[in-house]
């Protein structure tokens, strides 16, 4: 029973377990991403490769734009960070094939492209691309998916990316640290216009240049301007970004914090005027009301409507205060008032449903990996915030676009009819790829055909990739 020197312990379990493995190499091109063809296809059928090929200048060397772009978008979606989204594409033939490439950049070329492609010239397309694109979304999505409590909500922000000393155009922003600004402006759930912060540059100067490029591009041309209610923080509460709101005819509900007469109205207001809105014992407050009146601040041409709450916690006897800068009138939101709800309280409902669109940002900065810059200078950061931002519309847009029909916005009643939600469900652009982009395929090319069979996915995933294949072709 004893084993000698040298001889291995043996699990009769495992050793009838064990078994051969033999590994063949074959010449057919095969991918994991065979659900690319979902982008490819819709990105074509909203004119995106035309219009780039169309509008961007010719380039010396071995590349056109359109290739070093059209890798890095790809290569983005499958999963790729940074400067090297075109190094780990372009070993895929099949993927190219699927995205109507015959090769790709190298991650080096791509990464000394990124300067030019940060050039005012280039930034002006590519910025000029994002905004027609989110107009055709925003043209092609049904209407009952765009819409929040009757309004097409629009809403701008900035994110404080990663920096460093050495990253060019790094800021310090008080409570938030160091970093890249990077502001963006959405309208629905679609990114429609973005910018670095240059030098010198605070988030409130870059949002007033966005908006009206959105304004004249977006929102006027699909006709959603009546509809567009605009969602700002406190930050961007001051007259000249609302004398620009006010310019483009546009709805608003904006943070009245950064006013210091906010605070002093709202304190001068009588007992009176005051609706109580009761106790929330779960954030220790033990009595809040809200209340409507008017300010206007010192080179203010005109009184603007305020919307002010005051709250009083637990255990103190002063209120605190806060407020709301709105144009809606109460007869904008009757339908919320038909809800048993007052008109104040309709618009403090409103502007708390800002807080759920600053989702959007996991998207970007969390699925694509934007969070982090891949480059120091800020030239070709801004180049690659451009590109990524293409591809980031393009991964929503085949939500949007190519689920509209599958039921994920519906839950089932207790008869079993379909419930329709307040809010579509959105998928997340990490389960996109998980379910939709990285599927097994083989790819064959002829003449001007390609065949993509798809292999061995359950039932229930063709079924789905079905369902926004024929949806995207009826694009």
């Amino acid at each position: 029973n004893h084993l000698k020197k040298g001889s291995p312990m043996v699990n009769k379990s495992q050793s009838k377990q064990g078994r051969a493995i033999k590994i063949n190499f074959e010449d057919a091109k095969a991918t994991a991403f065979g659900g690319l063809a979902l982008a490819e296809r819709l990105a074509s059928r909203l004119g995106l490769w035309s219009h780039l090929e169309k509008n961007l200048p010719k380039r010396r060397g071995h590349y056109d734009w359109l290739t070093i772009i059209k890798s890095c978008v790809m290569g983005l979606l499958t999963g790729s960070r940074g400067t090297y989204a075109t190094e780990d594409i372009r070993r895929d033939e099949a993927a190219l094939a699927i995205a109507g490439l015959s090769e790709a950049p190298e991650e080096a070329t791509f990464w000394r492209s990124l300067e030019a492609l940060g050039s005012k010239e280039i930034q002006h397309n590519l910025n000029a691309a994002l905004l027609r694109m989110s107009r055709c979304i925003l043209t092609k999505a049904p209407r009952r998916e765009l819409l929040m409590d009757g309004f097409v909500p629009v809403w701008g922000d900035g994110s404080l990316l990663e920096g460093s000393p050495h990253r060019e155009g790094t800021k310090h922003i008080p409570d938030k640290g160091k970093g890249l600004l990077w502001v963006t402006l959405h309208v629905g759930s679609v990114l429609s216009a973005q910018r670095l912060a240059r030098e010198g540059e605070g988030e409130n100067t870059v949002l007033r240049s966005l908006l009206p490029g959105v304004v004249q591009e977006v929102l006027k041309p699909t006709r959603l301007n009546k509809k567009a209610l605009l969602f700002l923080d406190s930050l961007h509460g001051d007259g000249p970004t609302l004398e620009d709101v006010e310019r483009c005819g546009l709805h608003f509900v904006i943070g009245a914090n950064k006013l210091v007469e906010t605070q002093m109205v709202l304190q001068a207001q009588p007992e009176i005027v005051w609706e109580s809105t009761g106790a929330d014992m779960f954030r220790k407050i033990e009595k809040s009301g809200i209340c409507v009146c008017q300010i206007q601040c010192a080179g203010w041409k005109k009184a603007r409507t305020l919307i002010g709450r005051r709250w009083m916690e637990s255990g103190t006897f002063l209120y605190h205060y806060s407020g709301v800068l709105t144009d809606l009138e109460p007869s904008d939101v009757r339908h919320l008032m038909n809800r048993k709800m007052s008109y104040p309280a309709a618009v403090w409902h409103l502007y708390s449903r800002k807080m759920g669109m600053e989702d959007y940002y996991k998207e970007p900065l969390e699925d694509l990996g934007l969070h982090h810059p891949p480059c120091q200078e800020y030239a070709r950061n801004a180049g690659f915030y451009a590109v990524a931002s293409l591809a980031e519309v393009l991964g929503r847009a085949v939500d949007l676009l190519g689920g509209r029909r599958s039921g994920r916005g519906e839950t089932m009643r207790k008869d079993g009819q379909p419930r329709k939600r307040a809010t579509p469900l959105r998928m997340r652009l990490w389960r996109i790829r998980r379910l939709l982009f990285t599927l097994p395929a083989r790819v064959i090319s002829h003449a001007r055909t390609t065949v993509i069979a798809i292999l061995g996915i359950p039932d229930a995933i063709q079924k789905l990739f079905r369902t926004y294949w024929d949806n995207i072709l009826r694009c």
